[in-house]
Parts: C-alpha cells; sequence; structure tokens
C-alpha cells in the first residue's frame, strides 16, 4: 500500500469512527449540481481551496476552525499566517490527508474537477461552492454558517452585502450607459465573458461589456477588436495595470475622458464579501466618467429660426 493510500484510509476511518449521525443534528446545505452535503455537527477542521473563500470562513467568524489554506489566501492579514498546501492548480493532497479535515471548501468555478474529483476519491468531505454570480455570495455566506454553527453572524454579513449592493445598483445601473472592456491581462489580452461575475458589476454600475459572445469566462481578445467597440472605460485591477497599450489610442474614449480604470487589488477579483466595496468603487469611477464625457460634450442651443446649433 502506497503512503498516499495508507493515509487515505487513516482518513477515511477517522471519519466514519463517529458512528452514524442523528437526522436532527444533520447540517446540509445544496451543491451546484443539485445534490446535498451534509455535516453531523458543526466543522471544526477547514480547509479551504480558493482565497475567497478564506476571506468568508473570517467573515463568518469561523476562523477558529480554519487549518489552512491555498496561496494568495492574504485577506484579513491573519490568514497570512496560515499553513499553505498548494494552489488553485496544484494542491499538496499528503498534507491535507494529514490534516484529517471534517470541511474541504472547494470552488465550482475554480478549482479544477479534477483536483475536486481526487479529493472525493480519497473519502474527504468536499463541499463545492458556486461562484457566478453577486447573489452567489451572500447564499455561500449563509451556507457556511450552516455548516460551521456561526448561522447569525453569517445571516448579519448576508444581509448588509445584499443591502449595500441593492442600493448602490439602483444609485447607478439606470445612468446613461457607458461601454466598457475589462482586461485580467494583457499579454495575451484576457478580458471576463457576459457571464462572469466582473460583467455583472459592470452592468450593475450602467457599463455595457463590449464582450457579449459566449466564448467562456475569460475568454481571450484582441486589442483591434477593442479599438473597434471604443469603449468608454477600461478597467483593470493589478497586477495588470499597464495602461500604455491604450494611451497610444489618442481618439479612443476611454482615453479622452480619463476612462482607464485601475481597481483596488484583489477586491473585484475574488467573488467575496469585498465584491460589494469593489462594486461601489467601480460605480463611482465610472460616475467621474460620465462627468467628464458630459463636459467635453459640445452642447446644442438655440438659434436662427428655432434651429439647434452647436454652441
Amino acid at each position: 500500500m502506497s503512503r498516499l493510500s495508507a493515509i487515505a484510509l487513516l482518513a477515511v476511518l477517522s471519519w466514519f469512527a463517529v458512528g452514524l449521525p442523528a437526522a436532527a443534528d444533520m447540517r446540509c446545505v445544496p451543491q451546484p449540481d443539485g445534490t446535498r452535503f451534509c455535516l453531523d455537527h458543526p466543522a471544526e477542521r477547514i480547509v479551504a481551496l480558493a482565497p475567497h473563500l478564506t476571506e468568508m470562513v473570517y467573515a463568518v467568524g469561523a476562523e477558529h476552525a480554519l487549518l489552512a489554506v491555498v496561496s494568495h489566501s492574504d485577506y484579513p492579514a491573519a490568514a497570512r499566517d496560515l499553513p499553505i498546501i498548494g494552489d488553485y492548480r496544484n494542491l499538496n493532497f499528503e498534507a491535507i490527508l494529514r490534516l484529517q479535515p471534517d470541511l474541504i471548501l472547494a470552488w465550482d468555478n475554480g478549482n479544477p474537477a479534477a483536483q475536486i474529483d481526487r479529493l472525493l476519491k480519497l473519502g474527504l468531505p468536499v463541499w463545492i461552492s458556486p461562484g457566478r454570480r453577486f447573489d452567489d455570495v451572500p447564499s455561500t455566506l449563509r451556507h457556511l454558517g450552516t455548516l460551521t454553527g456561526k448561522e447569525e453572524t453569517a445571516e448579519q454579513v448576508a444581509r448588509n452585502f445584499e443591502t449595500r449592493v441593492e442600493a448602490i445598483t439602483h444609485a447607478y445601473q439606470h445612468r446613461p450607459r457607458l461601454k466598457g472592456f475589462f482586461e485580467i491581462w494583457p499579454t495575451p489580452l484576457i478580458t471576463v465573458g457576459p457571464n462572469h461575475y466582473i460583467s455583472e458589476a459592470m452592468d450593475r454600475c450602467g457599463i455595457d461589456n463590449i464582450v457579449t459572445d459566449g466564448l467562456g469566462d475569460t475568454p481571450t481578445w484582441s486589442e483591434e477588436a477593442v479599438i473597434r467597440a471604443a469603449p468608454d472605460v477600461i478597467i483593470s485591477s493589478p497586477p495588470a495595470r499597464d495602461f500604455d497599450r491604450w494611451r497610444r489610442w489618442t481618439d479612443l474614449p476611454a482615453v479622452k475622458h480619463e476612462g482607464l480604470i485601475i481597481m483596488p487589488p484583489d477586491i473585484l477579483m475574488r467573488a467575496g464579501p469585498r465584491l460589494v466595496d469593489a462594486l461601489e468603487v467601480l460605480c463611482e469611477a465610472a460616475e467621474q466618467v460620465r462627468k467628464r464625457r458630459q463636459s467635453t460634450t459640445p452642447r446644442l442651443k438655440a438659434g436662427a429660426c428655432g434651429k439647434q446649433v452647436r454652441g
């Protein structure tokens, strides 16, 4: 028997050693495929496989149970001191097995399916969470509250998120529409498709994503296509913040009206609680672009014989 198999067997035996749980104590939450994931007690040994899931564990007040995280799990600051068991592509399965977690948090849209399948085959308790829309944030917080016994805190955080998102959306979604492009990475030029939650953020701010084709969530795009679409705003987030390629095109609306927007790091690129902070920053930046565009647009005034002439 290999070392990994031996560790896996030990983990499985430990998992079932407590016996069958009483139905009344079951804590069950849904998964993206429609199945239900259940625990017989609040999780006490958690491993998070995405930075935003680490943030959520802290947000609901269950950080005491967090054993290990993946790389780039740097918020809040305390998370930087936790052991790292790999990244979203390469996990240290032996290290995970040695930790004997009673809950592994995976991201349906981020962790490779093969990675999740291997964890499941090793007999480990993996809850797969969604992360495609803004609504997935409060629902994931609430489900995490159920699994960790932190329902009250999770509900407060979820409601605060929903209230702020609704207020920001109401304030900006119906403002004069702007055309926008989001740059994830410059070379190759990678953007977000219409079904990505960043595209949803743009829409909530009154920005129409120029990428409308169903080519996946993070398609490769061309500079020529961006130029042809003439976006009013081009948005990016560190480390992809080099806008020199766009400044060359002085007639581009995003250049003329100072619509090259650099977002604070991480908050828009992670489908976690700070996504609402990103929404607020983006909407306010878009509003400033509207004001600059308005101030440079020639106004029409009444001329002779009632005709409208440019002033």
